[in-house]
């Protein structure tokens, strides 16, 4: 098995932990199971665990996973000698039972406080620790040459478009779609669209029920088998889950796919590619039907455009030299030149995202797992320094040496090199 330097929260906490000797060790192992299933919510019961005095463990922290995967912080309020439990101050949401695993921790370290900590050593590495990713979500059309980047991006390195695929366009919703239900009104509207004349306008009533047909667009026959994914446009005058819209395409009296509309922000049209589930069964699809999915979106107005199947990995895209794009770090876009004259094409932007925070154990550190648990150590040991008077304590001192080890890691990421950034 290929060897990863990369950390998960869990390991990153215990590397921590250890290192400032703030979480127990039995046998050499941190995580320990409760031997029983516990009497009641607030305690949890270990045969294994070494006692001395009466509340020995008072004041210290659990941090326990129950069997469904759920996480419990909880403080000590006692220990017994005699019962060999543990009492925590609020009762856990469940008995505590075998199937546990929980971490004993020193009073004046949680692991929330830890959590904290890493995450605050991550966000210091915004740039420096900026990881690669790409987008291609974008696509021209309707006059539109300005583009936002989603929250986590922070530069783009180079943007290309699509210049040929294998695909080919199963309506273009310039005509009007046949209603089939009393609850929906549809219409074409030429205003607003993004390819052709025109975009199928759906107004959804608010009676409308779960899975119910809305409106359909009949078209010449085609044969789905060979590709892999549907692209189309869509919008809504308010913001739309997954689950609320679905695309079908029919042949004859049978639905043969059923894709959900990919969620999106009320007035902007958004470009989507959606993998077809069972393409081989599809050989003349004749019909485009858009109809309510499993959850309810209550009285809506959507919008589609040039519905197409495309084949996947079949595409040929071409670089946009730099001097016809740009970016704006005040708006998060980037935008193309009076210059660019790009042809009505989807767009791919590569670059760079902030790396992301940890919120769960299993989420893997994207920065350099050792200059996380230096940088997040000397911001836990000056957080537990003493504070008053001019003395510094052995904490404080402890705190500039892991900073010092943390400093050297990070002049040795290096920064992406040409970004142009969107974010500071």
């Amino acid at each position: 098995m290929p060897v990863t330097q990369r950390r998960n929260r869990k390991q990153l906490r215990h590397s921590i932990g250890l290192l400032l000797g703030a979480v127990r060790q039995e046998g050499g192992q941190i995580e320990s199971a409760p031997s029983e299933t516990s009497q009641n919510a607030v305690k949890l019961v270990d045969d294994t665990l070494a006692f001395g005095a009466e509340n020995e463990h008072r004041g210290r922290w659990i941090y326990a996973t129950d069997s469904a995967g759920a996480k419990h912080s909880r403080r000590v309020s006692a220990s017994s000698r005699d019962e060999r439990s543990i009492t925590v101050s609020k009762g856990f949401s469940v008995v505590a039972g075998s199937s546990w695993l929980y971490e004993l921790w020193d009073a004046d370290i949680s692991p929330g406080i830890v959590h904290e900590f890493v995450n605050q050593a991550i966000s210091g590495v915004t740039r420096k620790g900026s990881v690669e990713t790409s987008d291609e979500s974008f696509h021209t059309g309707g006059q539109i040459n300005a583009f936002a980047l989603s929250s986590a991006w922070t530069g783009i390195r180079e943007l290309s478009w699509r210049s040929a695929y294998s695909g080919l366009q199963v309506t273009d919703l310039d005509g009007p779609l046949t209603e089939l239900s009393g609850n929906v009104s549809a219409s074409v509207d030429s205003a607003d669209f993004r390819q052709g004349s025109g975009s199928a306008q759906l107004e959804v009533q608010a009676a409308a029920a779960t899975g119910e047909p809305l409106a359909e667009k009949i078209c010449s026959a085609v044969d789905v088998r060979g590709f892999d994914r549907i692209e189309f446009w869509h919008k809504s005058n308010g913001s739309l889950t997954s689950s609320n819209l679905v695309v079908q395409l029919r042949q004859g009296s049978s639905t043969h796919e059923s894709l959900p509309v990919p969620m999106s922000v009320g007035g902007q049209w958004k470009y989507s590619s959606v993998p077809l589930a069972v393409p081989e069964k599809s050989s003349a699809v004749d019909a485009v039907r858009i109809a309510t999915g499993s959850s309810d979106a209550g009285a809506v107005t959507t919008w589609f455009d040039d519905i197409k199947l495309v084949r996947s990995n079949s595409e040929v895209w071409h670089r946009v030299p730099r001097e016809f794009w740009k970016t704006n770090t005040g708006t998060r876009q980037f935008s193309l030149t009076e210059d660019a004259r790009l042809p009505y094409a989807r767009l791919r932007v590569t670059g760079v995202r902030a790396p992301s925070l940890l919120e769960s154990d299993s989420q893997v550190c994207e920065v350099d797992a050792q200059y996380v648990i230096n940088a997040a150590s000397a911001g836990i040991l000056r957080s537990r320094s003493e504070r008053r008077g001019a003395a510094r304590d052995a904490s404080m001192q402890q705190a500039d040496l892991y900073e010092q080890l943390a400093q050297t890691l990070r002049l040795r990421m290096n920064t992406p090199a040409n970004i142009r950034w969107v974010d500071d």
